[in-house]
């Protein structure tokens, strides 16, 4: 798979397979992104456990909000990674889904006129 991903498993994903899904080998992209999700429930797991290791060893009280918050993120994740890998069966291959994405004007001015350049911060 060589889509655009954030490199740092803490920060948030939002790949999907839409666009790629009917043009693809499905095992093989599902493979593939089956395998990279579990690297990144792999990695934020072991952090989570050090974390916990080490807060016990400081011999600091569990943090429960915070560890609720992990099972909570984790959740989602898990689940946006099953509703991106759909039935093979129910896949029609070369067609894609009718996307409904707002247009966004870069560098517009409250005004409604565009600005001279964009600013990029």
């Amino acid at each position: 798979m060589t889509s655009f991903r954030p490199r740092s498993p803490y920060m948030k994903d939002d790949t999907v397979l839409t666009t790629v899904r009917p043009i693809s080998d499905l095992s093989e992209l599902y493979y593939e992104f089956a395998e990279y999700r579990c690297e990144i429930m792999e990695e934020r797991l072991r952090k989570v456990r050090k974390d916990m290791i080490a807060r016990r060893r400081a011999r600091k009280k569990f943090d429960t909000i915070g560890h609720k918050r992990f099972l909570e993120e984790s959740a989602a994740f898990m689940q946006r990674s099953n509703r991106e890998m759909v039935e093979d069966s129910k896949v029609m291959a070369g067609y894609i889904d009718k996307l409904d994405i707002p247009d966004v004007v870069v560098g517009a001015a409250e005004d409604g006129r565009l600005a001279k350049r964009a600013r990029v911060e």
